[in-house]
């Protein structure tokens, strides 16, 4: 099908009576231009043809086929020609000036549609151009809506249409309106009667301002903003020009950072005037100076800190006096509160925004100035513990989100965390200094809890609570336990009551984030808590977690796992309770069934794993039969390897179990892969040690055939486990593990030894190894070094690392110090008569640390040797003089004169 012939057909369907082949024929329109672009493109009078008839079907009466002409526009303005776009921007300009109000509101939604639909990527050519064309004819309908009686709606569809222009392409829109200088066209619209259109205008004026040129916003300052911050300017002027000021901050803070003087002066003047909107105004500019102009701001922090305290409590419909605006929140007085609330309900009550408006500030200059924590603890915070139970629960909410800013600020910035018990052991001396004169945030914060956890718990302890105020209440209390450990003994009975309250709520969609926040907040409680703190009111709150890990819903049942695993901890060990034998059965059950969701079954592994560790009595009278479910061979066995490695630190579960759990092990490692190697190889060497009545005959060389593949260079962090786990073998079962090392591995090993690959932790498990070696067996020692000294003469020098072998050789002696003497006069020879480096060097390395062994003074000489050759070896130096030092270190000064004559 020719591409005439597919427009012609797309056409005649756009041109039928009927409403659903029309709509139908933009549909299909539509769908070929995504898929095939060029489908379009090529004849220039079938483009235009096609384009007038979408465009004549925006005048469509049918509503579905104007939207979907609209839309049909998006697409096509990606593709058309420059002058058909053009022609496009001018018609449905002209139609969104005209008097037909439908009309004029699909014209301006189509385009919206255009400009959003404009590609900012590749070349930016289209959008250049689009901007260049429609930018000017905008700004012109503005100059003549003014002009005429045209509706407000067309100003304010074509101030967004500039504004998206202006976001997505502000380059293009800065050389765009070089002649039009738009701030002096929109300026006039600050003035506009209709206050949805001043809004609009003062978003988009903000927009350009960063791209206009700097004296135009100059006169802007002096014909709209200075002379409405004046004491007695008119209201609706003084609203919109703070309004202007907000707006300005947000999108180009170094347009106004200069002039904040004289800014903040009137706003601060303004904030005073009785004006609801006009005080809300100012305290959004004041926000916004202090978020988008922190340096700027810093003279006038005191006073807006000021502001913000002073009208977060403003509130003229309930009047209370001070002390009990302290207490607003007190349980006492909750009956009275919520009849006051029913006595002062009134839907026209505005005061609220300027109470949340003020709270922002206060969030603001929390967030950005972290020096001044002391200052804010001291003069904000009992503000905003005081307005904790404010009768409007979004201004009580974002006082509370502004108090949890607070704390993250504290325990970023604070200096200082207090630990669980409060100690100041490990603290930096002034950090401690501070603590006890009361002046650091930690300190301050710390005085402050009493009245805070009361306030915030007499909002939540309530029956009437509504969920999102719960959430945002255990929320908060978890922050203060973040920063203050420990903090809430005193309340240890109303949390407790509370949760339990919480959590006997039936369990839905709605509630379910709800319980999350609560479990997680116990589990930190009870992490962070001493036992005798809550111990009386657990019987409560036990049965329903119990029913909380059987439920349904896996976050909440994992949440719950994670409670009961924070108490374990807490009250280790765990006895005369009776709810540790339910949570097992729970866990167990849990764990056997195969579709558990993996976080469940991560966390009742978890619990498994504290239980036996905190309340050992009670699982050891059970069949074991956890461990079946944990030490599964499919799927992910993270979990099942960290449980076994933690039960096995902490207790004795018997030579059965550790036999059972290894041989589990040791079946992961045959597994191809390197995920979850590492922990494999920690909890094998937990395990090794684990034995009471001594390793059977048969692991050692079952674990060491599963080992040896690891005994390479390939893998350097899983060479250093692997040689770990042979450590401990040699140390534990010498007898059964030292044949099959010295037959099957220790070939290898003396390679591995040269290796330039072989440094850090893995060097230092290689050192251990040879300590362990030895140690196993008496004889092999006098073996040990000249294999490892002829393999790396043997090795090509790029590949060996005589310093390696050095401290091999060196780790050989001190483990066996009988073969010293001897070593060192048979190597001492090879540092004068081999003038090659790398032998001197391993040489000298090897009397480095030959110098820490009680030898006899028939290795003066050699040392004395060393010494003398120096001067012909660069670098070696260092070595000579440690050995000299421990060598009169430990045989005293009686050689001093020997080596003095050396130097």
């Amino acid at each position: 099908m020719t591409k005439t012939y597919l427009m012609n057909s797309l056409i005649e369907k756009m041109q039928s009576p009927d409403q659903d082949f029309r709509f139908m024929g933009l549909n299909d329109l539509m769908n070929e231009i995504k898929q095939d672009p060029g489908c379009y493109t090529g004849d220039e009078a079938s483009e235009t043809k096609v384009l007038n008839q979408v465009l004549s079907l925006v005048e469509d009466k049918i509503s579905e086929v104007k939207n979907q002409a609209v839309k049909c526009l998006g697409q096509l303005i990606k593709i058309i020609r420059e002058p058909l776009m053009e022609s496009v921007v001018d018609k449905l300009i002209e139609f969104s000036g005209g008097k037909d109000d439908e009309l004029r509101d699909i014209s301006a939604l189509a385009l919206k549609t255009i400009t959003a639909e404009l590609p900012s990527d590749g070349t930016g050519r289209i959008a250049q151009s689009a901007c260049y064309k429609l930018t000017p004819k905008l700004l012109g309908q503005i100059q003549n809506i003014l002009q005429t009686s045209t509706p407000p709606e067309a100003l304010v569809e074509t101030l967004s249409i500039l504004s998206i222009l202006i976001v997505r392409f502000p380059t293009h829109l800065a050389t765009a309106t070089t002649d039009s200088q738009p701030l002096k066209i929109l300026a006039p619209l600050l003035s506009h009667p209709r206050p949805v259109v001043r809004k609009r205008a003062i978003v988009t004026i903000s927009q350009f301002i960063p791209i206009s040129q700097s004296q135009l916003f100059t006169e802007l300052l002096q014909t709209s903003v200075y002379p409405n911050l004046a004491a007695g300017a008119n209201l609706d002027k003084q609203r919109t020009t703070v309004q202007l000021i907000a707006a300005v901050a947000r999108h180009s803070p170094s347009q106004i950072a200069p002039v904040l003087g004289d800014v903040v002066s009137g706003i601060l003047k303004a904030v005073q005037r009785d004006d609801d909107d006009l005080r809300e105004g100012c305290l959004q500019a004041l926000e916004a100076i202090v978020l988008r102009c922190p340096g700027e701001a810093a003279p006038y922090l005191s006073s807006c800190i000021q502001v913000g305290t002073q009208y977060i409590k403003y509130d003229p419909n309930y009047a209370v006096d001070d002390d009990e605006d302290e207490e607003m929140a007190d349980a006492e007085e909750e009956e009275e509160d919520g009849d006051a609330e029913d006595e002062y309900s009134d839907d026209e009550d505005m005061s609220y925004k300027t109470r949340r408006s003020a709270t922002k500030l206060l969030s603001a200059l929390i967030t950005t100035r972290p020096e001044l924590l002391n200052a804010i603890y001291k003069d904000v915070s009992p503000v905003l513990i005081s307005r904790f139970g404010d009768r409007e629960v979004t201004v009580k909410l974002e006082i509370w989100a502004t108090y949890g800013l607070l704390l993250n600020q504290t325990s970023v910035y604070g200096g200082m965390a207090l630990s669980k018990d409060d100690v100041t052991r490990g603290k930096r001396k002034r950090d401690a200094e501070a603590m006890d004169s009361g002046e650091g945030p930690y300190a301050l914060l710390k005085a402050q809890v009493p009245s805070l956890s009361k306030a915030l718990l007499n909002q939540i302890k309530s029956p009437k609570a509504p969920a999102a105020t719960l959430q945002a209440g255990f929320g908060l209390l978890h922050s203060l336990l973040d920063v203050l450990p420990g903090c809430l003994s005193s309340q240890a009975t109303v949390i407790i009551s509370t949760s339990k309250s919480v959590l006997s709520h039936s369990l839905s969609t709605s509630t379910a984030t709800l319980h999350l926040t609560c479990l997680s907040f116990l589990t930190a409680f009870f992490g962070t808590h001493t036992p005798t703190a809550y111990s009386s009111s657990l019987p409560t709150i036990t049965p329903i977690l119990l029913k909380l890990v059987v439920d349904k819903h896996p976050r909440v049942a994992a949440e719950s796992f994670r409670v009961f695993s924070a108490l374990l901890s807490a009250l280790k060990p765990v006895k005369g309770e009776n709810w540790p034998e339910p949570l097992y059965y729970a866990a167990v059950e849990r764990l056997s069934n195969h579709d558990t969701d993996a976080d469940v079954r991560s966390c009742a592994e978890e619990c498994i794993a504290n239980l036996w560790i905190c309340a050992t009595d009670v699982v050891q009278a059970k069949d074991k039969r956890e461990w079946e479910a944990i030490c599964r061979a499919t799927g992910k066995t993270e979990g099942a390897v960290r449980v076994i490695m933690k039960v096995a630190a902490e207790v004795s579960v018997g030579d059965t179990w550790v036999n059972g759990c290894l041989e589990y092990l040791i079946g992961l490692l045959r597994k191809s892969g390197r995920a979850g190697k590492p922990e494999i190889f920690n909890a094998i060497d937990v395990l090794l040690k684990s034995y009471t009545e001594g390793i059977p005959p048969a692991v050692a060389p079952t674990l060491i055939d599963q080992i040896k593949v690891y005994i390479s260079t390939t893998d350097i962090s899983l060479l250093s486990q692997a040689l770990n786990v042979l450590a401990i073998l040699l140390q534990v079962t010498p007898s059964t593990s030292f044949p099959e090392i010295e037959k099957t591995l220790l070939g290898n090993i003396y390679t591995i030894s040269h290796s330039v690959l072989v440094s850090g932790a893995a060097l230092d498990s290689l050192l251990n190894f040879y300590a362990s070696l030895v140690q196993a067996d008496n004889q092999i020692a006098t073996h040990v070094v000249p294999s490892l000294v002829l393999n790396v003469e043997k090795a090509p020098k790029a590949e060996a690392s005589p310093a390696n072998v050095a401290r091999c050789v060196a780790q050989v002696v001190k483990s066996q110090n009988g073969i010293a003497a001897g070593v060192i006069a048979e190597y001492a020879k090879s540092t004068w008569v081999h003038s090659s480096y790398s032998y001197c060097d391993t040489g000298y390395f090897q009397d480095d640390a030959f110098g820490r062994c009680r030898v006899p003074s028939s290795s003066v000489p050699a040392i004395c040797c060393i010494l003398e050759s120096i001067p012909s070896v660069e670098g070696l130096g260092e070595s000579a003089a440690i050995c000299v030092g421990w060598r009169v270190a430990l045989r005293g000064a009686g050689v001093c004169h020997v080596f003095f004559e050396c130097f």
